[in-house]
Parts: C-alpha cells; structure tokens; sequence
C-alpha cells in the first residue's frame, strides 16, 4: 500500500471526486456503506491565490445530501423482465457486485488545512479538483467546525451529531436569546424534550426566563435539585378588569350567547361602572358588599363578598335595574357616586331591556371559575399570577405560567397582558434584567390569522417583541406543532431553528419558506426523522446539521405512559377502594 493510500486510509479515506465540480456542489464514488446522508466529510485542495498567484492549501467541507445507488450490469429493463415472469434474480447470471455509489455533497466552506481559521469558514470561490479524496475529519477537527467561532463560554450543550454520536453539538446561546429561535415539529416527535433541554441549559447560566406552558409539560423543572430553587410556578387568573369593555363583551358572547342591541350599547359603561368599584381598597369593597347585599337580599354576597371578576358586574347590573324599575333616586345616585358614571340612572324600559345581561354575566364568570379552577389543580403548590409582572424577571428566575383549564383565547390574553408589561417595562428601563419568553403552543400566540380580539392583541404583541426585542433584550422561542399556524413574519424573525420530524406538506412548505438555510434535500428528511433527531440551522450554528437532542434531565407533567399500563393501574386501585 503506497504512503499516500496509507495516510488516507488512517484518516478515514470515504471516496474519490468524480465527474462536474462546482463551488457548490460536487459528486463523490464511495464504497457502499462507507458514508450516510448528513454526514460531513473533507476535502484537501490547493487552491491559488489570485492576488498573489501563490497556491494555498486548504481544507473544503461539505455536507451529504443524498446518495445514489446504481448496478449499470443490471438495466431496469431487466428487472421488469425478472418480475413478470416472477423470477428470483438470484436464479439468474446477472451480476449484483458491481455496484456504483454516488454521494451529492453540498460544499459548507473552506479553511486552512492547519487549522487556523478557528473554525470560520469562508465561501469556496473556485470548485476542488475532480479525482481527489475526500475522507472523515477527525473528531477534534470536526467538533471545532461545527462550533465555529462562537465563545465556549456562551455555548449550550444540546446535542450530538446523529452519525456520530461521539461530537457533541454547542449551539450559540447568544444568538438564542437575543435574536429569537424556532421549535418546530409534529406531535410526538419531542420539541418540549428540546425544548427542557435548552431551559436547563440557560438556567446553568442564570438567564432569566418566563415560559407560558399551557399543557405542564415544564412542571418537572422544580423537581430538579440543582434547578428547584430557581424554579416559580404560577397559576394565572383570568384579569378581567384589565381588558377593554369589547373584549370583555367578546368573551361573554363566546361562553353565553349574542347580547341584544340594548346590552350592547350600554356594556361598555356597566364595564367601566365595575372595574371603578373593583379597583377600590379592602375597606371600600366590604362597605360596598354589605350595601349590595342588603339592597338585593343576597346571601351569597354576604357570605362572599365582592371580588373583582365578572359576578360583581352581574350584581351591579341587578342593582342598576332594580333601581331603574323602582325609580329609586337615592340607590342610582349611590351608583353614580361610587362608579363616577352617571348613566346608571336608567328609565324603567332600559331597565327591562337590560336585565337579562345579569344572567349572562354570571353564566360567563361561572365558566371562568371553572377554567380557574382546573389551572390551579394543575399548576398545584403554585403562587398567584403577581400583579406587578416584572416580578417575574429575577436573575436565575424561571418563571412557569400554567395556562392549563383556560381556551385558547384566554391563553392569548393572559399571555399578552404579561407579555406586553413585561416587554413595555424593558422598553421604560424599570426592568433591568434581560428575560427570554418560551410560548409553548406558539400557535395560539402567534396566529397566522387571528379571528379573536384576543388573537389580535396576543400577535400584535408577538410581533412586536419579534422585530424590537434584540434591542431591549426580550427573545423569543416559539415551540408549534403546527407550523403553517404561526405568523410567517414572526417565525422569519427567530433566526436560529431547531426543525424535528414534519409530515404535514403544508408545515413542510412552511419550513421551506421560512428556513432559508435549508435546502430542499433538507425538507424531504423531515418526514423520516426519528424521534429526538434534529436539524439545527440559522445563526446558533455554523452551518445546518442534523443532530440528536440530548435527554433533559426534567420530565413533564404530560409525558405519555402506556395506556395499557394505566389501564391496568386503575383497575387495580379500584379493586382496593372496592376492598
């Protein structure tokens, strides 16, 4: 064996460049079995310096997009000959050793073979020369390409190449949280894995993160005891009195029925009437209760008191047309004088056409305590949303929002609220830490149409932290199983992408648009991906690769079990409470 053959076999000799070499592209003969799609190879070139004339020995990387088989001693028309007479080709002389391998390979770059570029690799002007070798780098070589430049220290340690399970993969966190990432996958196919994974990488390094988890998939992050005291959980009320009059009459047309003309017109002044006495103190609200109680004869205020949710607006509606009807001056002008709205003072007929609101109200506010109710259990040993919201930004803090119980719309208005406080409160310079939210079901935040008025408000929010956030230090990770849901414009701002298995043609279609760094070799691997396998791409990333996730150490709440074997635990926790 020559030396040159020699040197080449020790460092992984995979094939020999053949036929048309671009500066893009080239076609690689390999021995079967020698390489796999996504693998990344090398190639030594000399190339010349076109202002110095002088020759430069460098290193070009590339990337295996796809790979071609072909027997040309056994022709297709063969094979169809051999399957319509049903004839095994093992029974027949033709030849099945001589077969050719091709691999397309997509040039990455190029350095300088010793190694000093420190990982940057600058763009191929002049294609390699066909019939030189291309081999496997060794792995130090092949983990600092991959890193790039990026400062280790700044580094998340995410994953490991898929073919080489032995390279772990760091991504730039920087570019995370700074400048926006996508998660993007169908069901099952583990972007909230990826997603703990990363959480539990920024926490390592105290960046301050608040995660709306609509489903408990991020409660495990408390259970961890090098997390745990970093880890607040929050169960989110419904904020009624801090929403617009029409969004607030959006909501209770959705969870009761269409109001009449009447209702409509005067929703907004019994709105502000109510919110006016649901800001006032302690004091003020039992004074009011104990008034409200006796004027309608209602035990359950007396037992409960006012609270500021939608059964106070249910009782000042009682009021108001109970005072209407009556003709009661005095109980209208101790309306008006609390809530500073002096159209409470009704006619009898508005009276009769408006009461009906009551009913509607507290049907509506019943709903709500309901939702409520079921956020609390999931998000058990939880605190209350905090009023002030910043409290939610503290270094190291992760912040979990549980949204667990509440529709869709409700999702994107508690979402909303906080974010926008929070992102306003950067913006001021009253918030002095950096923060990066993670929107678990993205999707619902950041609709590509938005039919609600809560939908409008939570992507006119998304948006705007999408294309201002850099500047004031708000990222953004948006985790969707459903692709082709989100605002295109939103994604196209998150310029770091962690893209895992997608069937769906139109979230393929998606990708493809929204992903400029991936090719469409890229997008036709996505429906054959396992599960935990991705493809990182955008500026966390020297060049898109395919990966393995590395397991989180936390689980979710949510985590499918086998359903049999919940089955058969049920089953036998019954037979004991029989017993």
């Amino acid at each position: 064996m020559s030396d040159l053959a020699q040197s080449e076999q020790a460092r992984g000799y995979v094939g020999t460049l053949v036929g048309e070499s671009t500066s893009q592209e080239f076609r690689l003969a390999v021995h079967a079995g020698a390489i796999r799609e996504q693998d990344i190879i090398a190639v030594d070139a000399d190339l010349e310096r076109p202002d110095t004339k002088e020759s430069e020995q460098v290193r070009v990387w590339a990337k295996v997009q796809k790979i071609e088989r072909l027997n040309p001693l056994f022709p297709s028309e063969a094979g169809h000959e051999l399957a319509q007479t049903r004839t095994n080709p093992l029974d027949t002389i033709l030849s099945f050793s001589r077969e050719m391998v091709t691999a397309v390979c997509k040039v990455l770059g190029y350095e300088p073979r010793d190694g000093s570029g420190k990982g940057r690799l600058d763009h191929l002007r002049y294609p390699a020369q066909p019939a030189t070798s291309a081999y496997q780098p060794k792995t130090e070589d092949l983990g600092r390409i991959v890193l790039g430049e990026m400062d280790v220290n700044r580094g998340l340690d995410l994953a490991s190449l898929s073919n080489r399970r032995d390279i772990g993969v760091m991504v730039d966190g920087h570019a995370v949280v700074m400048r926006h990432l996508a998660i993007l996958a169908m069901t099952g196919a583990g972007k909230s894995w990826a997603a703990r994974r990363l959480v539990e990488q920024l926490a390592a390094k105290n960046y301050p993160i608040v995660i709306f988890d609509p489903h408990g998939d991020y409660s495990g992050l408390a259970e961890l005891d090098r997390l745990g005291q970093k880890v607040r959980r929050y169960y989110a009320e419904f904020p009624v009195y801090e929403q617009e009059p029409e969004t607030v009459q959006t909501v209770v047309e959705a969870l009761s029925r269409q109001l009449s003309g009447t209702q409509e017109e005067r929703f907004a002044i019994l709105f502000r009437a109510a919110k006016a006495i649901a800001s006032g103190s302690g004091c003020e609200l039992a004074a009011q209760g104990k008034w409200f109680s006796h004027y309608l004869d209602d035990d359950n205020i007396r037992t409960y008191g006012l609270k500021p949710n939608l059964f106070l607006m249910a009782t000042l509606v009682d009021a108001v047309c109970k005072a209407g009807k009556e003709e009661d001056a005095a109980a209208a002008e101790q309306l008006i004088e609390w809530t500073g709205q002096k159209e409470l003072r009704i006619s009898k007929q508005v009276a009769g056409w408006i009461e009906g609101l009551a009913g509607r109200l507290r049907a509506t506010a019943a709903t709500i305590w309901r939702m409520e109710q079921v956020n609390r259990r999931v998000g058990s040993g939880a605190d209350p949303l905090p009023a002030e919201r910043t409290a939610l930004v503290q270094y190291g803090q992760i912040s979990i929002v549980s949204l667990a119980g509440y529709t869709s719309d409700f999702q994107a208005t508690i979402y909303q609220i906080v974010a926008r406080d929070v992102f306003g409160a950067r913006v001021s310079g009253e918030l002095k830490w950096p923060v990066l939210f993670v929107l678990e079901e993205a999707h619902n935040f950041a609709p590509a149409h938005a039919y609600t008025e809560a939908e409008k408000l939570a992507i006119t929010t998304t948006k705007q932290i999408a294309q201002e956030g850099r500047k004031f230090g708000v990222g953004l990770v948006l985790i969707s199983q459903r692709p082709s849901r989100l605002d295109e414009t939103t994604v196209s701002q998150c310029n770091s992408q962690i893209v895992m298995r997608m069937i769906n043609p139109a979230d393929q279609n998606f990708v493809r648009r929204a992903v400029e760094s991936l090719g469409d070799d890229d997008i036709r691997m996505l429906s054959g991906l396992d599960d935990g396998e991705a493809i990182l791409a955008g500026q966390m990333i020297n060049f898109p690769v395919l990966v393995k996730m590395k397991p989180p150490a936390s689980k979710g709440e949510r985590q499918e079990e086998d359903a049999f074997k919940v089955l058969e635990r049920a089953r036998q926790e019954s037979r004991g409470e029989a017993r």
